[in-house]
């Protein structure tokens, strides 16, 4: 069955591949066609003809928009703007004009008057769809670009509980080498407290192209304490950075490929648990009211063994997750995302290899607060559902039972600015994991608080 999953994400990256291919070819032979002296000379002697029909009649659309496109080609990118500019005088009500003359001071690096054609192009409730499409993928790009070098951090430290601290099952009933058994009190689900910080970063550097290529990187850190069981004691760090490249700026803006690379780091119990090394790639593609972005990972996860998890290593293995991520706006202050993934585990230990499927959906609401803050809070809420189907049965548990979890669960919570900098956010979320075997038929309620900081 896990080659039939390989085969899956084999034809799903051959079709991206595929699809950039065509993109870079397209553009190189653009650019050979660019460079053809005899194709030029034709552009040229077009030129001055239409140039001579514009003065002539300067209210005469055909021309003015056909002089408009050729000198585009020669490169001269003031004569048409100058064209398209008389366009509009004597035809003020035609978005198509007013997009091609935004795509030319996109094209220059005038990105404030690019954004006012654009803006104006779409105003008119009568606008062509395909025009507001391109608008919406320009108008992003511009966004991106204006924009040099940020760097952001966010950070939160607070208190969790949790009704199933240590993911024991339901039941003190459980499979045991094929029977029927008791589970010792001290494995059961029990609650707990912890403590924990949580802290994220995100850098972009501008390479400063006309392009709008830029540096990304990016990363994560987590550590909690538990009140009662230091056994789950955990903590995790994780990094990213790649460049993201335009794909064809002109033509598809917005369009972008990320490849990257990862390092990640675990603990538990307060002792090394995981090294998980590994490079990915992720395409951005906007459309008039979604954004899509699929996206591929491999890591290398090693495992360590320690006194509370001496068979820690049978996990080691590859990882594998293609995905495709979607967000979007249903109103100005209501977005919504969401997520479909399918990975793959392979394992030393055939009962703890599996692949899995996830389906995760969220609205955010932006909305004023009952005090008078800097910055509007945010309510989210959001759902998911997980499918994880086992390689082999463990021995141990039920040599003839392979195991199959279903999980359910949802969220909700508020982040709250108070000052400028600093806020509070509260968070609850309930899971329930159904299985093939009693010992893995889970139910966890978890609330979180505290403070939070941004800058």
């Amino acid at each position: 069955m896990s080659f039939s999953v390989y085969q899956k994400i084999w034809r799903n990256a051959r079709y991206v591949l595929a699809t950039l291919g065509w993109f870079c070819c397209s553009s190189l032979a653009f650019a050979q066609v660019q460079g053809d002296p005899l194709a030029r000379l034709d552009l040229k002697q077009q030129h001055d003809v239409l140039f001579a029909a514009t003065i002539r009649d300067p209210a005469n659309v055909d021309a003015s928009f056909r002089y408009a496109e050729v000198a585009t080609k020669l490169g001269d990118f003031e004569a048409a703007i100058g064209a398209l500019e008389r366009i509009i005088f004597y035809n003020p009500n035609l978005p198509r004009v007013r997009l091609e003359l935004g795509v030319l001071y996109f094209r220059l690096g005038s990105y404030d008057m690019a954004r006012s054609y654009f803006e104006a192009a779409i105003a008119g409730a009568d606008t062509p769809v395909e025009v507001k499409v391109r608008v919406a993928g320009f108008l992003s790009e511009i966004e991106r670009r204006v924009q040099t070098t940020q760097f952001t951090v966010n950070g939160q430290i607070g208190l969790r509980y949790q009704t199933n601290a240590n993911a024991g099952p339901n039941s003190a009933l459980v499979r045991a080498l094929g029977f029927d058994a008791t589970l010792d009190r001290q494995f059961t689900r029990r609650p707990d407290w912890n403590a924990f910080a949580a802290l994220g970063f995100r850098y972009v550097y501008d390479f400063g192209n006309q392009r709008g290529d830029v540096f990304e990187a990016q990363g994560s850190f987590y550590y909690s304490r538990q009140f009662r069981i230091d056994r789950l004691n955990a903590g995790a760090l994780e990094i990213s950075a790649g460049p993201r490249l335009a794909l064809n700026p002109d033509s598809l803006p917005g369009w972008s490929v990320k490849p990257y690379v990862i390092a990640a780091f675990g603990t538990l119990a307060d002792r090394r648990f995981l090294a998980a090394p590994g490079v990915g790639v992720t395409f951005a593609i906007p459309t008039e009211r979604v954004l899509i972005e699929p996206g591929f990972e491999w890591r290398r996860r090693t495992f360590y063994n320690s006194s509370q998890y001496p068979t820690a290593r049978d996990q080691r293995g590859n990882f594998h997750i293609g995905y495709v991520n979607f967000s979007g706006a249903l109103l100005p202050e209501l977005r919504w995302y969401g997520r479909v993934g399918l990975a793959r585990s392979d394992a030393a230990a055939g009962y703890a290899a599996y692949r899995s499927q996830t389906f995760d959906v969220g609205l955010t609401y932006d909305f004023e607060p009952p005090m008078q803050t800097v910055r509007k809070w945010t309510a989210l809420v959001s759902a998911g559902y997980a499918i994880t189907r086992y390689d082999e049965p463990h021995e141990i548990v039920d040599p003839s039972t392979r195991r199959r979890d279903r999980e359910w669960r949802i969220g909700v919570g508020v982040d709250a600015p108070i000052w400028e900098n600093a806020g509070i956010a509260v968070s609850a979320t309930y899971s329930n994991v159904s299985s093939s075997l009693p010992n893995y038929k889970t139910r966890n309620f978890s609330v979180s608080f505290g403070p939070t900081v941004r800058f």
